[in-house]
């Protein structure tokens, strides 16, 4: 005998408050040709059964579409995973639904597969969180144009309907604070290589020290993860030591290069200046409170829900600023450093030259 058990339909909400079905029908879609008494009779009859209503079968009948999809990239990173609960309190907000597919690489095959997923769930409002290049995102369009698609990590610049951040906003804000600090030579650590935001944020840094008359002395790229910015750091650590600050591509990656700085007997930032970005909520709370760049994150998915059901009406992008965040990671380069950073780098070129000279 099958153990499961019998699904509640609205003929049995019917039977037990003892109406008609098309009188729950008219509950359930808030009519005012009911009675209160009738009403709560009907809500009473749910209550008791567990009746959960099959809001997709309503709105369909109703040929209502009151569903928005997201197109994610996996939550290992705090950035994705916030990007989700607030595109899904705005998406409440207009009495939208949010469904979310969630893609593991970045490809046109994966992109491509998870908008036919949500369209055959009746989806045809998406708001993409992928980083895409101006290529993949301009076909996505091309190829959709049943659908309105609004892209949260796109080149701000790019030919698609887009709501992202100004990079240079806030990195040469940052960059200008470590010269004002007196710091001349950096180390960088970026996210991972061919991915649009990591590279937007990897140049604004180059053309910002450009102009600041500053200099990249190492550059190791990272995954994003605290992991990868704790190796990053080791790397940099092992070919030089002739920097005074760090320049990171997100406040995780930038605790694991804090973590090892602290594991190699440098402190921060007495010895060594750090910047990251993103602004996390955790980064506040790091050892010490980093410095870094802050992107609204709320803003940006409170006016990408809004331009995504205004609809194709409102087919204009937004750029959002970015902004630095001036915590206690980052302080004014002392003589001694100077003196220390000299110090290491000639032990660097020593050491280097001695591994050339023949053994008799």
């Amino acid at each position: 005998m099958s153990t499961k058990s019998k699904k509640i339909t609205m003929h049995d909400v019917a039977e037990r408050a003892g109406v008609s079905y098309q009188t729950v029908s008219r509950v359930l879609n808030n009519s005012c040709n009911v009675s209160q008494a009738t009403r709560e009779k009907i809500e009473k009859a749910i209550a008791d059964l567990k009746y959960v209503p099959n809001l997709l079968a309503q709105q369909l009948s109703k040929h209502e579409r009151l569903l928005i999809g997201l197109i994610n990239v996996t939550y290992n990173l705090s950035a994705p995973g916030d990007v989700v609960n607030r595109v899904r309190y705005y998406a409440l907000r207009h009495n939208y639904e949010l469904l979310i597919t969630l893609i593991e690489e970045n490809s046109l095959e994966q992109m491509e597969h998870a908008i036919m997923r949500l369209k055959a769930q009746m989806v045809d409002k998406l708001l993409i969180n992928v980083p895409l290049g101006n290529e993949v995102a301009s076909k996505l369009v091309r190829d959709n144009p049943d659908c309105t698609l609004v892209f949260l990590d796109v080149d701000p610049f790019c030919p698609v309907l887009n709501v992202c951040f100004n990079p240079y906003d806030g990195t040469v804000a940052s960059i200008a604070h470590l010269s004002d600090l007196g710091h001349h030579k950096v180390a960088l650590i970026p996210g991972p290589e061919n991915i649009v935001s990591s590279e937007l944020r990897h140049n604004s840094w180059l053309d910002g020290l450009k102009s600041h008359g500053m200099t990249s002395v190492a550059c190791v790229h990272g995954d994003w993860s605290s992991k990868s910015g704790y190796d990053a750091m080791m790397k940099i650590l092992h070919e030089t030591r002739d920097f005074t600050a760090v320049l990171v591509g997100n406040d995780q990656m930038a605790l694991g290069a804090m973590s090892a700085l602290n594991v190699c007997g440098l402190k921060v930032p007495q010895d060594i200046s750090v910047v990251g970005y993103d602004n996390t909520k955790d980064s506040a709370y790091f050892n010490p409170p980093l410095t870094t760049i802050d992107l609204n994150r709320d803003l940006q998915c409170r006016v990408a829900v809004d331009k995504l059901i205004g609809g194709q009406a409102d087919a204009v992008s937004s750029v959002l600023p970015t902004s630095l965040i001036m915590r206690h990671s980052c302080a004014r380069v002392t003589h001694d450093q100077y003196s220390l950073s000299d110090m290491a780098a000639a032990l660097h070129e020593i050491a280097r030259k001695l591994e050339h000279i023949p053994s008799h």
